[in-house]
């Protein structure tokens, strides 16, 4: 689920609902042109990777389809993506690009999805990958050009994690069920290779706010040595190590200066650095202090919404200090307009934030 102003876009195997979260209305903003591969049925958990909403060229909301299409005399059955941009003005159609899916894909015994991580200035970057694992080796990232409506290029051994400014930051691979993989930096418009870290094992790259991005690895010569570093995406340096002591590699930028991580192994743990220096700000649980971390849910304008056992809260993202008010729920999704929040038997409530 995306958020954008008051509505909220839900991607399905076959559609992409609207919820208008001031009143709760549901309007399908897109279906599939062609026949679904996959209808989504009661017995069917929906695990689809959210749509993501860019405004760079105009308000988009932007998800893939996998479909077929059936044979017809001489012509074969296809099955392919549907790149689908919806933008979120009333009355607006959405438009579609076919993509072909790689070998790799068709050939694939495991489950495929198709991600879109990013978008900047009139490009955005999809990532095809094979589900079991992120392995690179089922990988292939495409950058679409949102304005002409058509394929800039692809590049196969690579997943794509994160557009920043216009490099596209991901793992790749030399080749096919190789066991190493290195992080790497792509230009947005070309495709052409920025710089490239040294190989590595169990590589992972996730995004890591707009001027950061969080690498974990192992080392390919000796397996007790581990990575986690937060690294430049423009240029691959390394900004910081991150030591043991800071578990967790579930980020979010505050909108502000900050990028929030947060984890859990027997407890919760919470950690925020500069985004752009990487220095760390502060961090939970600090026992000096006799505090525990919470739950994390969502970071959003300079503020931590989580959950502790006395009910929600908010923190000082900068600080990491306890907010005097407490907001009454933890949501998951907060913008200027609207708060979602689940409740206990997993309702979907919406509530109007004050901005």
């Amino acid at each position: 689920m995306a958020l954008h102003k008051e509505t909220a876009y839900v991607a399905l195997p076959d559609r992409v609902l609207a919820v208008d979260t001031a009143s709760g209305a549901v309007t399908t903003a897109a279906t599939s042109e062609a026949e679904p591969l996959v209808k989504l049925t009661p017995n069917l958990e929906n695990n689809l990777p959210a749509p993501f909403v860019t405004e760079a060229v105009s308000p988009l909301v932007l998800t893939t389809f996998f479909v077929h299409q059936p044979g017809a005399g001489t012509q074969a059955p296809r099955v392919f993506m549907e790149f689908t941009a919806i933008p979120t003005a009333k009355g607006a159609a959405p438009w579609r690009l076919p993509l072909e899916l790689p070998q790799w894909a068709k050939e694939s015994q495991s489950p495929v999805t198709a991600t879109v991580v990013g978008a900047s200035g009139k490009v955005a970057v999809l990532t095809l990958s094979t589900t079991r694992s992120m392995s690179s080796s089922g990988a292939t990232t495409y950058a679409v050009d949102l304005d002409s409506h058509r394929v800039l290029w692809t590049k196969d051994l690579f997943r794509a994690a994160s557009v920043t400014g216009g490099i596209v930051t991901g793992e790749e691979r030399d080749k096919n069920d190789s066991d190493y993989s290195a992080a790497a930096g792509y230009d947005l418009a070309t495709a052409t290779e920025k710089w490239r870290a040294e190989d590595r094992t169990n590589l992972d790259v996730m995004p890591a706010g707009p001027h950061l991005i969080l690498a974990t690895a192992v080392d390919k010569s000796d397996f007790r040595i581990h990575y986690r570093q937060l690294l430049d995406p423009a240029t691959g340096q390394v900004k910081r190590d991150l030591p043991d002591d800071l578990p967790g590699s579930d980020c979010a930028h505050d909108g502000t200066s900050t990028l929030v991580c947060a984890g859990h192994g027997p407890e919760f743990y919470i950690w925020a650095v500069d985004d752009t220096s990487a220095a760390l700000r502060w961090q939970l649980p600090d026992k000096n202090a006799g505090r525990i971390a919470p739950q994390v849910t969502a970071v959003w304008h300079g503020l931590i919404y989580a959950k502790a056992n006395d009910g929600p809260l908010t923190l000082d993202a900068r600080t990491g200090a306890d907010l005097p008010t407490r907001p009454g729920i933890a949501p998951y999704l907060v913008n200027e307009y609207t708060g979602l929040a689940l409740s206990d038997d997993r309702a979907l409530t919406a509530y109007p934030t004050n901005g």
